[in-house]
């Protein structure tokens, strides 16, 4: 496994062995197996164990193509044929509710829904779409109010209820496309502060978590730095008289 990929805490290293484990499970049954929901963190070194140590087909699943929180799905050939263990649930409420994330992600655990039965969560006006363990699908479709607003239940998920990122953009120039200058560019700190976060904390690169400032960014590519947001690479191109390279990076909100 990279060593930019590796579980960091106990809680990871027992989640990482459950996963190899599910893997084992699927293989000698012939049968799909499922994970919990995994947050970007958990999926990148869960991935690479898999990759590593693991022969056997799985996928990843989140309910849409651009879903951060998804399930490992062993034993599955594609996507297409694949029956996920969850289903989107969609809560219609007074636009004028002004409703939150975390309104109605506490509005879940309180019910006793732990975090890992839940996928995203996507709030838009008037409605809220949320992914859900089809174990906890009875409590869901009990509630009737988030917070102090009245909600009535669906299950008509559609696309357009995938909401459009909002960002802002900035631009800048560096001079290489190593990690640690578009970082410095994005937080807009200096690069030696950008070498030491990434060596400290680390960056999520597509999916990988990486503590290595001299990794390349290419145009296209995310990364997140915990406790900073989420950033995109936009583009990459010609240079200044100064021989550095002008980069538009997209905060993401």
């Amino acid at each position: 496994m990279s060593a930019f990929a590796q579980p960091q805490t106990d809680e990871d290293r027992l989640l990482l062995r459950h996963i190899l484990d599910l893997a084992k499970r699927s293989e000698r049954s012939f049968r799909p197996i499922y994970s919990a929901f995994l947050d970007d963190r958990q999926l990148a070194f869960c991935e690479a164990a898999l990759k590593s140590k693991w022969a056997g087909n799985f996928l990843t699943l989140g309910g849409y193509e651009a879903a951060e929180r998804r399930v490992i799905a062993f034993g599955a050939e594609n996507e297409a044929e694949t029956e996920p263990p969850f289903s989107a649930v969609v809560f219609n409420y007074p636009e004028s509710a002004g409703l939150s994330h975390r309104d109605f992600l506490g509005s879940l655990m309180s019910l006793g829904i732990k975090r890992e039965l839940l996928g995203d969560i996507l709030v838009g006006k008037g409605r809220a779409a949320v992914f859900v363990s089809n174990a906890a699908l009875g409590l869901v479709f009990e509630i009737k109010k988030v917070g102090n607003t009245g909600v009535r239940i669906t299950s008509d998920f559609s696309p357009a209820d995938i909401p459009e990122q909002e960002f802002s953009e900035i631009r800048s120039t560096v001079a290489s496309l190593r990690l640690d200058a578009v970082v410095s560019s994005a937080l807009k700190i200096s690069r030696e502060k950008a070498c030491e976060l990434i060596k400290q904390k680390g960056v999520m690169h597509n999916r990988v978590m990486t503590f290595e400032p001299s990794d390349r960014v290419s145009e296209g590519d995310r990364f997140s730095v915990r406790g900073f947001g989420k950033f995109e690479l936009s583009e990459a191109g010609d240079r200044s008289k100064k021989d550095r390279i002008f980069i538009l990076i997209k905060i993401y909100r």
